[in-house]
């Protein structure tokens, strides 16, 4: 699972730089990042953003869409795996505070309500029963 999602990752990622030199890169963490910290590369057509994270501990792809006309409140899907507690995979819905706009440099902060997948065993092994549980989370980064 992880290959694959790695592997997903790493091809949108590509698709996104080639698609636009004016891809926007953002630091940062939470689920939308890949976990506890990681590199968010993000693509903003109109209304619309697209994104791929890789993180220390996982990935992430999402769409997001621009609520208002000052472009700076978004709501959107996140779906990844990271290792620490989901690493069988998550979805959420997501919703973004742009401090200049969902399209220029700045912080950005917002959260996450969703589900998460986990075995047993953890990060560490692949044993025992997966279980679905409700993921609420923060997320913190800042866009260049």
């Amino acid at each position: 699972m992880l290959v694959k999602l790695f592997a997903t990752l790493v091809a949108s990622i590509t698709l996104l730089c080639s698609a636009s030199a004016n891809a926007e890169i953002a630091v940062g963490g939470g689920y939308q990042y890949g976990g506890v910290l990681g590199l968010n590369l993000s693509k903003t057509t109109g209304d619309h953003v697209m994104f791929a994270s890789i993180g220390l501990v996982g990935g992430a792809l999402g769409y997001q869409y621009v609520l208002t006309a000052d472009r700076k409140h978004t709501i959107g899907l996140v779906l990844g795996s990271e290792a620490i507690t989901s690493e069988k995979g998550f979805a959420a819905l997501t919703y973004n505070y742009f401090t200049q706009g969902a399209d220029k440099p700045g912080w950005t902060w917002g959260g996450s309500a969703g589900v998460r997948r986990e075995d047993e065993g953890g990060s560490f092994a692949n044993i025992g029963d997966t279980d679905t549980k409700a993921l609420v989370g923060l997320h913190l980064g800042y866009r260049f």
